[in-house]
């Protein structure tokens, strides 16, 4: 079992308003209330989330909740998916798909934390109202694309991301700050003044939204705003944080699709995020090529192969990018079922396949964690995956080599499951030191 640590991700609420000349209007609901740009004090106090519930698993030895080696797929091995594997993309390297929303001017009905905050290059900023939305009265956030070349601003990528719960799918837990009913708007009116209050174009809308992030490819030709209208908090939204608080990043993709999505467990939650520190995965790629790839952090603290083919397909289905990232093998190794295991990375890698999307596969993490003493055998599975898919299939970080040889600063106790800030750290730095090397070609 885990227990939820007391530390939460430290979020800098002051205000971080650094408006360039180009400005993009994001929406969460209609409303006619006068814009406020960079934010302000209006309505209810905004109460950062509670430290009840842990973004950083603690590090305690033992499985987590919810793991286990067993799953619906056969049993085989990784070679048995020789032939049977479905014709995929092939991997090349991907085209450059520059951010277009940092330091754009940034507007909103409402805001204790400024609206610029959303769209900075500090991902320890967050836009968050300080209002509970509704129907009649939503949260919006808006900003004014108007100065962004015109080529870089038809198809576009975009990334919104609220990251204070644990898991991406929020299910089984509270949601803090979490838009849950809320569309993505355009706007042709001119840029350059305050964001139109009429003739907004729906992009893309959901209800009951549990998801911690969310991704959409738009055609934005002919449009000057964009905004994000949010109604309804999320369905499982804890008290004393029911107003809404996101980040935004959106991308010039009319030239290649550089979006990622990172599936796992406790460790790809800890590890893959937005980081406060400012060292996330697309921050490093972007230090070391021109690449600044968009991503989303969809792990889950106990999942297994089992449980990621029991949502894979929800989880592809609202994915406009390209790289599927499978990180699991932790809560499986317990069960002492390799085989079982391998026949689920190949159904998990077959699915992400027929999607059209790329499949991406690290060796499991290292752990001194008594009950985990299996991982190399599994690991030995995945090496059998990179030999039958070949170029179809992404070799990922060898996770296990790089926490193994810093096992003596990245866990706090020699037996700990999880990882430290260290060790989270070294695997973000992996990650992108992988793919650089294997998908930017570098």
């Amino acid at each position: 079992m885990f227990a939820a640590s007391t530390q939460r991700r430290t979020w800098v609420w002051g205000a971080v308003a650094t408006a360039l000349a180009s400005s993009l209007a994001l929406a969460c609901g209609s409303s006619t209330d006068s814009a406020v740009v960079g934010g302000g004090n209006v309505g209810a106090s905004a109460t950062p989330p509670p430290n009840s519930v842990g973004r950083s698993m603690s590090a305690n030895g033992g499985t987590e909740a919810g793991g286990g080696g067993g799953g619906d797929a056969g049993a085989g091995t990784a070679a048995d998916a020789s032939e049977a594997a479905p014709v995929g993309p092939v991997v090349t390297q991907a085209g450059p798909m520059p951010k277009i929303s940092s330091g754009l001017p940034a507007y909103t009905n409402y805001g204790s934390n400024p609206a610029p905050s959303a769209v900075d290059v500090d991902y320890s900023t967050v836009w968050r109202t300080g209002h509970d939305p509704s129907p009649s009265d939503a949260n919006w956030l808006a900003l004014d694309l108007s100065s962004v070349p015109v080529a870089m601003r038809t198809t576009v990528y975009s990334v919104w991301f609220n990251e204070y719960g644990y898991n991406y799918d929020t299910s089984d837990g509270s949601s803090y700050t979490l838009p849950g009913d809320f569309t993505i708007e355009a706007n042709a009116a001119p840029g350059g003044g305050q964001p139109p209050t009429s003739g907004w174009t729906t992009l893309a809308s959901k209800t009951a939204n549990i998801y911690g992030s969310g991704a959409n490819m738009f055609d934005l030709t002919g449009y000057q705003w964009v905004r994000f209208d949010c109604t309804a908090s999320a369905p499982n939204v804890a008290a004393q944080n029911t107003d809404t608080s996101l980040q935004w990043n959106l991308y010039d993709a009319h030239a290649g699709n550089d979006g990622w999505k990172f599936g796992g467990d406790s460790i790809t939650a800890n590890s893959m995020d937005h980081e406060a520190t400012n060292d996330s995965f697309d921050q490093l790629v972007h230090a070391t090529v021109a690449n600044d790839p968009a991503f989303e952090m969809a792990g889950h603290g106990g999942w297994s192969t089992a449980t990621l083919l029991a949502n894979i397909d929800g989880f592809l289905a609202d994915f406009p990018g390209r790289y599927f990232g499978i990180s699991l093998g932790t809560n499986d190794a317990p069960g002492n079922d390799p085989a079982t295991y391998a026949a689920n990375m190949t159904q998990l890698i077959d699915t992400v396949l027929a999607a059209g999307k790329v499949p991406v596969v690290p060796t499991i993490p290292y752990t001194g964690e008594p009950t985990h003493a299996s991982i190399p055998t599994y690991n030995a599975q995945i090496e059998a995956l990179y030999a039958t898919y070949g170029g179809k299939l992404v070799r990922g970080p060898d996770l296990y080599t790089v926490i193994y040889d810093g096992r003596a600063t990245m866990f706090t106790n020699p037996t700990d499951l999880h990882p430290n800030a260290v060790g989270n750290a070294a695997i973000r730095q992996a990650w992108a030191a992988a793919m650089v090397a294997n998908v930017y070609g570098q």
